[in-house]
């Protein structure tokens, strides 16, 4: 089952891909780059919000008129970065998504990847409580309904009973102290969340956390423009906590368990939550063949020897031991790692047509950076030395998450 889901996600990856490679080329195929455009938005995120929470006060009174002065008094400024921060926080969550389905799609998440793998499911759980507490600052009738309901949610952990939400029956049961809470957990949490993001690649041999600057330049523009024609704007007033909160225009990628958490039992919720992270944690380990061992590959020129990990491919073997390896996309698009296999058995991967044609393969030929050895092997690539220091084989290296 796990294996058809796998298959049926891997090819609708590879269509995906090829059409992005048509349109913009191997070099600047968003999906070859969407660890480091999640990067990228987080600090777009982190520089945004720095300039808001300069204006922001963390006073009862003062949270939803510093909000409205920064988004209506400053629209140029204040309201155009607030939106930024809005929607380059919903493109980090779509992006982490994306990003997390497509390893899974490769099987790229077993063995030495099972640590970048539940990392990630960590900075799922750091993410989005920043998110939902930012939510929370405005002080709006969103950041109304989104606080109740949150506590409502924690207060039936054991120990609570209700002692949290007993805080938010009276307008005059919240005070600045709790802004205050709140800000500093904003701050607090995007500071984890950064730490997580580069232990998340450490395993991952030359991971690059900068897109290509094209990329990052349409990024921006996309998010300024998003920003100019659909504003963000708080919704239905200050929160008034004597009056019940109607209708409301919810984040979708932010807040979607908030209406699960205001229709069904807090232990409904709490198992969706928990079980579902007990899943993606354990994917790791679901249909995994057996237990192998390292494949020995000598690589030519120099007959470098390496020892390959079960699932590691030669070019993340060959970086990691520092080799001067050609290599570009690293998703089997560009044909840039292409080496001749003169001993031994692969496999071949998930690659593109075009870089690695049938009688290309038949020749011998495989690519690198989709290529996880069967057998050791003996290798040849079409460079002057692997010498680690060496001159690389192409102009550019690039590597991707």
């Amino acid at each position: 089952m796990t294996g058809s889901v796998q298959a049926a996600l891997r090819h609708a990856f590879m269509a995906a891909e090829a059409v992005f490679n048509r349109a913009f080329g191997d070099r600047l195929n968003p999906l070859y780059h969407l660890g480091a455009i999640t990067f990228f938005l987080f600090w777009v995120v982190a520089a945004s919000g720095l300039y808001l929470y300069a204006f922001f006060r963390t006073g009862v009174p003062e949270a939803y008129s510093s909000v409205e002065a920064l988004t209506h008094g400053q629209w140029w400024v204040g309201g155009i970065l607030r939106s930024v921060h809005r929607y380059a926080s919903d493109a980090m969550v779509l992006l982490m998504g994306v990003h997390m389905l497509r390893h899974y799609a490769y099987d790229r998440l077993r063995g030495f990847r099972s640590f970048s793998w539940l990392t990630g499911v960590a900075l799922i759980w750091l993410v989005y409580i920043s998110g939902i507490n930012g939510y929370m600052l405005p002080w709006d009738r969103l950041a109304q309904f989104t606080i109740v309901t949150s506590f409502q949610l924690m207060d039936s952990l054991p120990g609570l009973g209700g002692t949290l939400v007993r805080n938010f029956l009276y307008p005059e049961s919240v005070n600045d102290r709790f802004f205050s809470l709140l800000a500093f957990i904003h701050i607090g949490v995007p500071l984890l969340v950064l730490l997580l993001m580069f232990v998340h690649v450490q395993r991952v041999p030359k991971a690059a956390t900068n897109p290509p600057r094209p990329i990052a330049l349409g990024v921006s523009v996309m998010l300024l423009l998003l920003s100019i024609l659909l504003p963000v704007h708080s919704q239905g007033g200050v929160a008034d906590l004597a009056t019940e909160v109607g209708a409301l225009a919810l984040d979708w990628f932010y807040l979607p368990l908030l209406p699960l958490i205001d229709d069904w039992a807090p232990s409904a919720v709490w198992g969706l939550l928990l079980g579902g992270t007990l899943l993606l944690c354990a994917l790791p380990w679901v249909g995994r063949r057996g237990t192998q061992r390292p494949h020995q590959v000598a690589l030519h020129p120099g007959s470098k020897q390496l020892a390959v990990r079960p699932g590691e491919t030669l070019l993340e073997a060959g970086l990691r031991a520092g080799l001067a390896l050609p290599y570009d996309c690293r998703n089997g698009g560009c044909g840039v790692c292409l080496c001749h296999v003169m001993a031994g058995r692969i496999d071949h991967g998930a690659y593109q047509p075009s870089a690695l044609t049938a009688a290309m393969r038949a020749n011998g030929k495989a690519l690198m950076c989709c290529a996880v050895p069967l057998d050791d092997l003996v290798v040849e690539v079409d460079v002057a030395s692997l010498e680690p220091g060496a001159a690389p084989a192409v102009s550019r290296h690039v590597g991707r998450i």
